[in-house]
């Protein structure tokens, strides 16, 4: 796993897996509510993460990786500071 820098400021998080990958059919649907390739899924686990990160002003993605596997990476934006609680 990798995090930095995104764009503006914020952070970038990308994390690979060395399971079987996504099938290229398969894409396009890994992140849709109840979409699942396992047997005993429920298919909510990368549809909720992708509402917890868009839901902070990010994007996230997957892609299959070089080596096997597959890529996911999210980026976020820069916290406003005028928006958070005292901590």
């Amino acid at each position: 796993m990798t995090s930095g820098p995104g764009r503006s400021g914020g952070v970038a998080v990308t994390v690979t897996d060395a399971g079987p990958g996504i099938a290229h059919d398969d894409a396009e649907r890994v992140f849709e509510p109840f979409f699942t390739t396992k047997p005993d899924g429920m298919g909510m686990g990368l549809a909720i993460s992708r509402s917890l990160v868009e839901s902070h002003g990010g994007h996230i993605e997957a892609a299959p990786a070089p080596a096997g596997g597959t890529t996911f990476r999210f980026t976020l934006p820069p916290a406003d500071p005028g928006s958070r609680a005292d901590v």
